[in-house]
């Protein structure tokens, strides 16, 4: 039984708005809870952040660690994570965590762990990929199973010669508020694109925003980041002062009207870094068609060219900016775009599905290690 099940999960961070791995963890730390599993969720916080409070039914501990190249560095790490897998019957780490990975390795040989592969880690210095290439090896040797969200994110070469273990399971979210959302939408004298996401380099917000010249429309940005400064000056220098709106970060709560209030949703990613897109999914609930970037990783299975939005290469603006012209000004495409948008969030990324997936995999591994015992 799942109330018998005893679950550590562990990722770099905790917080549903820090960022989309985040969410993630949060959706499927909820949901296991409420189908019975016992859930302890071992996570960082960077030293100038305040903790985030964990639900009810949910025991967690964040770590303050400073931030190097993106990644927590927790002193106290270890000890902390063999505390945990000794209080688990199986440990579920979200990767890429380096630190995590590393630990894990020294844990004892009697430790089990599956692994959900986000994305791989890229444009880092030689010095620090290599050897972190071999930590994530190592890792993934050792565990039961690795879940990615895509079969695209399958093929990702740290999985080439593990093809076995990869188990296929998109990933799942409350959508209940954005759905109850996504009402009929008036139309605007000026139709409005919205961004959803943390502002960093990767995203290509600076590419959004240069894009919007030549548009009639608002730009909303919802999120927060350290790169929110410099978007803020270019915004500035191409006089779209009047027509761009930063909202900083949204609260939960806040978040459906936000994207229920847009036309259409801009994630103009540049790189595989962005490789399944959240804020596809919570638009899409909403009724939003959106405009991706094709980065040979998910984000492209999210939301499909030409059904649910439009699919331009990444670090194009004349492409990004006739994609969202299309949406802008032809009104009927638009809205079966949205509708078709509601539909496929609903029956491919509800964690009443999803959730259940995961469950039962983590039930089958336990099950296989109770026989082979």
């Amino acid at each position: 039984m799942p109330d018998s099940v005893r679950l550590g999960l562990v990722n770099k961070f905790w917080g549903r708005d820090r960022g989309g791995v985040e969410a993630v963890l949060h959706a499927e730390a909820g949901d296991l809870a409420q189908r019975g599993f016992g859930v302890r969720v071992l996570a960082c916080r960077p030293w100038s952040s305040p903790p985030r409070p964990f639900p009810s039914g949910i025991e967690g501990r964040e770590l303050p660690a400073p931030v190097v190249a993106g990644m927590p560095v927790a002193a106290g790490f270890y000890p902390a994570l063999r505390t945990l897998a000794a209080q688990s019957d199986l440990l579920h780490f979200h990767l890429p965590f380096p630190l995590a990975e590393a630990a894990a390795l020294a844990l004892p040989g009697h430790t089990r762990w599956i692994a959900t592969l986000h994305a791989e880690v890229l444009d880092r210095p030689r010095w620090m990929t290599l050897p972190q290439q071999e930590i994530t090896r190592r890792f993934l040797e050792r565990a039961e199973a690795i879940v990615v969200s895509s079969s695209s994110s399958a093929q990702c070469r740290a999985l080439t010669a593990l093809q076995e273990r990869v188990h296929v399971i998109p990933f799942g979210f409350d959508l209940r508020p954005f759905l109850q959302a996504g009402a009929q939408r008036r139309p605007k004298r000026w139709p409005v694109i919205a961004f959803l996401g943390r502002l960093v380099p990767y995203k290509g917000v600076d590419v959004l925003l240069r894009t919007a010249v030549s548009l009639a429309a608002n730009v909303h940005i919802l999120g927060d980041g350290r790169e929110r400064p410099a978007l803020e000056r270019l915004t500035a220098q191409l006089g779209l002062g009047e027509r761009v709106r930063f909202y900083g970060h949204v609260p939960d709560a806040e978040l459906p009207q936000r994207l229920h209030e847009a036309d259409v949703l801009a994630l103009p990613s540049r790189t595989p870094a962005e490789a399944f897109g959240v804020a596809q999914v919570e638009a899409m609930a909403t009724g939003l068609p959106v405009v991706n970037t094709t980065l040979a990783t998910g984000t492209d299975w999210v939301s499909l060219h030409g059904l649910t939005g439009l699919t331009v290469a990444p670090n194009d603006p004349a492409a990004l900016a006739a994609a969202l012209r299309r949406l802008l000004e032809d009104r009927p495409f638009r809205l079966a775009c949205g509708q078709r948008a509601r539909q496929r969030a609903r029956a491919l990324f509800s964690i009443e599905r999803r959730g259940a997936e995961l469950a039962a995999l983590f039930q089958d591994l336990l099950a296989v290690r109770r026989s082979a015992a």
